[in-house]
């Protein structure tokens, strides 16, 4: 499990009532409750960023900055929702191999599971981000829905990256510290909210919820970026480089503010199923959008 994951955010036994109270009264906040349509997606454009971070805030692993190239392709405007996940489980995605892996596989025929951890069969929930739910869970939706996990720098481009001005943000909207009309962090809520609510918050792309809410697995391996150079000590993240970890990016509803960063980057065992943790998926510029 990353540094950042269940030990940084509160345990099961703390958080599990508040994911299974009825649903926080959202009525007289600033937060806007008009969902995107769920197909929605948006188009990143072929180009380089700055993807890393060379900031007295960074860590050793979000270092050092440097220019990656991307081809185009199309990200989800927001995280998968539980209503868009309850299809493939209508369509019986645990039972269906063609949609897993053969690791995803094998792990679902060790691990019995038929739905989400701390799933809610409730349509109250369905416009929050799914959460609970593996890597492998996450890899097999996408599979479903004709799509797939993002890279780890796809993620952080379409959250950092200034198309105008060829620049990297510190957090999807700019440079101003997260806050409550920007963001579902620190508690603030103490839980997840409907996805699309801080419209305040969008990334210069148009994607919502880039920070805050869930944490989102990636497509990408935990490992150091070329020049890597280990700080405060070597175990610090070095010890995780093993080829075991994915890469999670974005931080949840219950993520300090010291930690909202787009570059920002957490890691878990891909079998792990945390409250805190959702997804996003993106589409190649070649396929069909739908």
């Amino acid at each position: 499990m990353g540094r950042w994951g269940n030990g940084g955010e509160g345990g099961d036994e703390e958080v599990t009532g508040a994911r299974k109270t009825s649903i926080f009264n959202l009525q007289s906040s600033t937060f806007n409750l008009q969902s995107p349509s769920l197909s929605q997606m948006v188009q990143i454009p072929v180009g380089r960023f700055e993807m890393g971070n060379e900031s007295l805030d960074a860590v050793d692993n979000e270092k050092p900055a440097h220019q990656v190239y991307l081809d185009t392709y199309w990200i989800d405007r927001t995280p998968v929702t539980c209503g868009q996940y309850r299809l493939f489980m209508q369509a019986c995605g645990y039972q269906t191999a063609d949609w897993w892996s053969a690791e995803g596989w094998q792990w679902l025929q060790a691990n019995p599971v038929t739905q989400p951890r701390y799933w809610l069969d409730d349509p109250t929930w369905d416009d929050h981000p799914v959460c609970g739910v593996s890597w492998y869970e996450a890899e097999a939706y996408a599979n479903f829905v004709g799509k797939r996990l993002p890279t780890e720098a796809e993620w952080e481009k379409a959250a950092s990256w200034n198309p105008t001005t060829q620049q990297r943000l510190t957090y999807p909207w700019g440079e101003a510290l997260p806050d409550r009309d920007r963001a579902n962090h620190n508690h603030l809520v103490g839980q997840t909210t409907p996805v699309g609510a801080f419209s305040r918050g969008q990334s210069s792309y148009g994607c919502d919820d880039m920070l805050g809410n869930v944490w989102e697995w990636t497509a990408s391996w935990f490992d150091g970026y070329a020049g890597f150079e280990h700080y405060p000590y070597r175990g610090y993240s070095q010890a995780y480089f093993d080829g075991q970890h994915r890469v999670l990016k974005g931080g949840s509803w219950a993520t300090r503010s010291w930690a909202m960063r787009c570059t920002f980057r957490n890691w878990y065992h891909p079998h792990i199923r945390e409250i805190f943790v959702g997804f996003r998926c993106i589409r190649d510029s070649h396929a069909t959008r739908g």
